[in-house]
């Protein structure tokens, strides 16, 4: 090899070095840009926890209300694990007397109002709970023709079915609006009335 040819080898080398120095990257400018990126991201983490902790904080700034249920008016049948859960409005206006198996729900002050010697006897009848002797379907019920009033069909057990049969005829004075007021509220409500069963096949 001659000497121009070996200055032209050396001049390739010297080529390839000066393009392969240009191809270095540049590794200072990329720990700046990896620097900026984490003070962004510790930045952004600092927001979201700022941000969080607020929200918490005016979440439990507010005044927790529990709403209490009123007192229920709460009815516990005598010899049948049955309750009637009454609405609030009906407190100090119904009363319940049993007879035989059956129990006669009526407005207290209607059945005095009413008194002796009308052809109410006893007036302010709202409902009859009534324990027919035997286990019967609805559908049972209405074939035996029992269904002879406006009724609700309550539960059946082993040997007994429960149905509420609402009053057939005028229960409180006509003439006293007052009592229809009432009376005719106190009807509309009876569809409200809860009833719980509780263990009824221990009987």
């Amino acid at each position: 090899m001659n000497q121009k040819q070996l200055a032209e080898h050396i001049g390739n080398i010297e080529d390839r070095l000066v393009q392969q120095a240009e191809q270095i990257p540049d590794y200072a400018a990329l720990r700046r840009g990896r620097r900026r990126r984490q003070l962004l991201a510790m930045a952004a983490a600092l927001v979201l926890m700022v941000t969080s902790f607020s929200a918490g904080a005016i979440a439990f700034a507010r005044e927790i209300v529990v709403k209490v249920p009123m007192e229920q008016e709460i009815l516990m049948l005598e010899g049948v694990n049955l309750t009637l859960i009454f609405p609030d409005s009906w407190a100090g206006q119904y009363a319940v007397e049993k007879n035989g198996q059956n129990y006669v729900v009526y407005n207290p002050k209607m059945r005095e109002a009413v008194g002796e010697g009308t052809y109410l006897l006893d007036g302010g009848v709202l409902f009859t709970i009534v324990c027919y002797e035997e286990a019967m379907t609805e559908g049972q019920f209405i074939e035996n023709g029992l269904d002879f009033t406006a009724y609700r069909y309550l539960l059946a057990t082993s040997d007994r079915t429960y149905v509420l049969h609402y009053a057939s005829d005028v229960q409180y004075d006509p003439e006293d609006e007052e009592q229809k007021s009432t009376y005719q509220k106190m009807m509309s409500e009876i569809k409200d009335i809860q009833f719980v069963v509780d263990n009824l096949w221990e009987e």
